[in-house]
């Protein structure tokens, strides 16, 4: 079956650094506090309430999902402290800003993309990360990637992350597409690749500090691009 779509891993594939740094946000949560809400909240004791409900995550081993607002309602449970909904999403939005100001689009990324899209290929994300994906789509606008995607799946939403298939597979069903039809690109084997394949997809991982080459039964490349030779010239058909 024709591959008619490609999915891409977030952090450390499309953009530079998916990293989580956790004392600016919680200091800008804390400061939010403070000022809006009226309550005595440290900075650091905001980020021991956050790294205390954190949950433990190992790669290719974790498969629960947890959500940023729910994180940050339950820090705030842990300081002793009632913030109303409104409030925690308030400052669920800061803390996204402050976590991801500083990201940069690959430029190989920004040419594959574009290439994609004018061949006619339907692209989307699957994401691990403690961010809904709602909270994405201005910072997709912001980095100038509006128009590329037509599904964005974080796993914060589904509840399960990869390697666990969800993701993929509510990926594939806003794309109306078969796993066979689609190739999903990560930059790492133990969750992307290992969840793709669990979804039936074909996988491909990228590493930019190594020589491509085969491993374990699936293809690595240096560049986003080399995808153009692996997918042919022509379009979508």
């Amino acid at each position: 079956m024709a591959i008619r779509a490609v999915l891409f891993d977030w952090g450390g594939t499309i953009v530079r650094d998916d990293s989580l740094v956790i004392g600016a946000p919680t200091a800008a949560v804390a400061a939010f506090a403070r000022k809006r809400l009226e309550l005595a909240v440290e900075d650091d004791a905001m980020e021991r309430a956050f790294h205390a409900v954190l949950p433990d995550y190992r790669p290719g081993v974790t498969e629960t999902a947890p959500h940023l607002s729910r994180l940050l309602g339950a820090a705030f449970t842990w300081l002793g402290l009632a913030v109303g909904a409104g409030d925690v999403e308030a400052c669920a939005r800061l803390f996204f800003r402050e976590s991801t100001h500083g990201l940069a689009v690959y430029d190989d990324a920004r040419a594959l993309l574009a290439s994609l899209r004018y061949r006619g290929y339907r692209m989307g994300v699957v994401t691990n990360a403690i961010f809904p994906a709602s909270l994405f789509e201005p910072k997709v606008n912001e980095l100038g990637l509006a128009g590329y995607f037509d599904a964005f799946v974080s796993s914060a939403d589904v509840g399960l992350a990869k390697p666990n298939p969800s993701p993929y597979l509510k990926a594939l069903s806003e794309l109306g597409l078969e796993p066979q039809e689609a190739l999903f690109v990560g930059d790492t084997a133990a969750t992307d690749i290992a969840g793709a394949r669990a979804a039936g997809m074909r996988a491909i991982l990228i590493e930019r500090t190594d020589r491509a080459r085969d491993r374990a039964g699936f293809l690595v490349i240096e560049r986003l691009t080399a995808l153009n030779d692996l997918l042919g010239e022509g379009t979508v058909a």
